[in-house]
């Protein structure tokens, strides 16, 4: 990994000695210092619920931070090689890399995908397929950890509707039944919200409620999806015929699948900014997305917190799924719905790797794809981890350069740095949260994975 003498996330990790020896050399196994920043540039894509942390944040101070793990000039060779981001989708990202049957590139125009839906082992298959030597049994796929996000539940009350709850005054606030049960579609009508204290009044509060869900195979799908199976884990009708769970419907074709009851509505273009826009546009919907887009759209950001106002994000339960004892509610935002960006409310988020199974996997090498969050946290539960695909040796995929990968590995670096300057520590000002401590030594070894 080429970084010159930059120290990775900024904190006391427990890396052992091992992955502290690879932390001073390439996976090719000379030592790389040298060639810090000497790469070309490169384009990566996939979530959109990434862009506004790629676009603004990673990718331009990349090229303007003095941390020691940047490109700004000052650095390794004194290059700047540039990083830019395409925003599709986590699944159109995925099908870029021959996923699904997609047409795969792996050219410094497509370097690295960024997804919330980690590959499970048919798509890290597929990818490891497009090796130049067929056939051969590699575990080249990197599914790298790279930041923690929360995914919103986005309100609009009815037309002649409004609410208010005994915690959040001037919003609603959903338990994890009750929020299941709704994009499921067995909770239909806006009078049947009726927890922590909710009051809803007016003459159009009993109405339908519309629920409105990503057109296109999305990390935000399967982060919501991953998390209802933790409240609910049966087997219900779905689109297309048969019966189907949560878990089974937030990955791969099934995607952007939803229960039959839930006659869910899809904008009319891609992209999680056009499932928030739409949200706003609709009285009476429920929609999700993550925080960053949720908070850039104006509609649900507003005077006071939201109070008397129809547009606004929904606090979740924390305490599990209990109805019995007394509940609790967070933000998705450590400010709530204020005009401010500010961090993502997942500090000390506890993940699962599924039921019975220990978090996290021993290997980036090995897929992420069960990892999903917990409905017990001391902050928000809604959070979910993004991750950037990368390859432990780019050579063996067409069109890939070595120049290529050099700015990946760089890159990386200085995305997982804490110290000041580093992306760990800036994208907490952009409505994300940096990575759990927990995943400090999983995170780092997987960059040291990445070579030509």
């Amino acid at each position: 990994m080429r970084f010159g003498k930059a120290t990775l996330r900024g904190r006391a990790c427990t890396v052992g000695a091992a992955a502290v020896a690879l932390l001073a050399f390439g996976a090719t196994g000379a030592s790389a210092a040298s060639t810090q920043c000497s790469g070309g540039n490169i384009t990566g894509q996939g979530a959109s619920v990434m862009k506004i942390a790629y676009q603004n944040v990673f990718g331009p101070d990349f090229n303007t931070s003095t941390n020691a793990a940047a490109c700004s000039g000052s650095q390794g060779t004194g290059a700047k090689p540039e990083v830019k981001y395409t925003s599709s989708s986590s699944g159109t990202g995925l099908a870029s890399w021959g996923v699904g049957g997609g047409t795969a590139s792996f050219a410094p125009t497509n370097a690295f995908v960024v997804t919330e839906e980690p590959p499970n082992t048919t798509q890290k298959a597929e990818i490891e397929g497009e090796e130049i030597t067929k056939g051969s049994a590699s575990d080249s796929l990197l599914t790298i950890p790279v930041v923690q996000e929360a995914i919103a539940v986005l309100v609009h009350l009815p037309a002649s509707c409004t609410a208010t709850s005994t915690e959040f005054p001037g919003r609603l606030v959903l338990d994890n039944v009750t929020l299941e049960k709704i994009f499921q579609g067995t909770i239909n009508n806006w009078t049947e919200i009726k927890d922590g204290g909710d009051t809803l009044t007016g003459a159009g509060c009993s109405s339908t409620i519309t629920r409105i869900v990503r057109r296109d195979s999305a990390g935000s799908s399967h982060i919501l999806k991953k998390y209802l199976n933790l409240i609910e884990d049966s087997a219900f009708p779905v689109e297309g015929g048969g019966s189907a769970t949560w878990a089974e419907i937030s990955e791969g074709t099934g995607n952007t699948v939803w229960p039959t009851a839930a006659d869910v509505v899809r904008p009319a273009t891609t992209g999680d900014p056009a499932e928030v826009a739409d949200v706003a546009e609709t009285a009476g919907s429920i929609g999700y997305a993550s925080l960053a887009n949720a908070r850039a759209n104006k509609a649900f950001i507003p005077p006071e917190g939201g109070k008397e106002e129809p547009t606004f994000w929904a606090p979740i339960q924390n305490t599990g799924t209990s109805l019995t004892k007394k509940q609790a509610y967070q933000d998705p935002s450590t400010d709530a719905d204020t005009e401010s960006p500010a961090g993502a409310n997942c500090a000390k988020e506890k993940y699962t790797n599924g039921k019975g199974s220990k978090f996290p996997p021993s290997s980036t090498q090995e897929s992420w794809s069960a990892v999903t969050t917990e409905t017990k946290q001391k902050a928000y539960t809604l959070c979910g981890i993004a991750y950037q695909l990368a390859l432990t040796k780019y050579s063996a995929y067409p069109a890939a350069t070595q120049a290529e990968e050099i700015t990946v590995s760089n890159f990386l670096s200085f995305l997982l740095e804490a110290k000041t300057g580093g992306g760990e520590q800036l994208i907490e000002k952009h409505d994300y949260e940096a990575l759990p401590k927990t995943l400090d030594k999983e995170s780092i070894g997987g960059v040291s994975l990445i070579g030509f």
